[in-house]
């Protein structure tokens, strides 16, 4: 009986090894062709690429890092005509539009303390720009 064990576990450990040295094997020579790298050619004349023009976003009040006394404030700003302005702040969230002159306002709710302010516009090409703000809400009195 102790013949049969050993001759099993010999033979297991020999079909193992087979599978295993054939997948690396197999693994080695797919790896090697993989690297083979043939170079493409280069074009004789290379494409202009036309600069798309930036969106500017300039807010105009409050200014950035200003302490507030009162919980409502309004934010205003300067960005590209009838451009869509997204303004994220730690109470919710509100989405304007500019005039054709390029000005928006809106009113955001400030909590105690810091409020980090996201304003966002985006023009009619889906061009963006970003700023971030941070007001400081505190009554009390300085």
């Amino acid at each position: 009986m102790r013949k049969e064990v050993i001759l099993a576990i010999v033979g297991g450990v020999a079909l193992g090894l087979l599978v295993i040295g054939g997948l690396w094997w197999t693994n080695r020579a797919t790896t090697e062709e993989s690297l083979n790298i043939t170079p493409t050619p280069v074009l004789e004349q290379s494409p202009t690429l036309i600069p798309t023009p930036s969106l500017s976003l300039e807010i105009i009040s409050p200014e950035d890092e200003s302490i507030i006394e009162e919980e409502k404030v309004t934010l205003e700003g300067k960005t590209a005509p009838e451009s869509v302005v997204v303004v994220i702040y730690p109470e919710g969230e509100n989405i304007v539009e500019a005039d054709e002159e390029g000005n928006f306002e809106t009113e955001i709710t400030l909590v105690g303390g810091a409020n980090e302010i996201k304003v966002t516009a985006y023009d009619e090409e889906g061009n963006q720009a970003e700023k971030n703000l941070t007001l400081v809400y505190s009554t009390a009195k300085i």
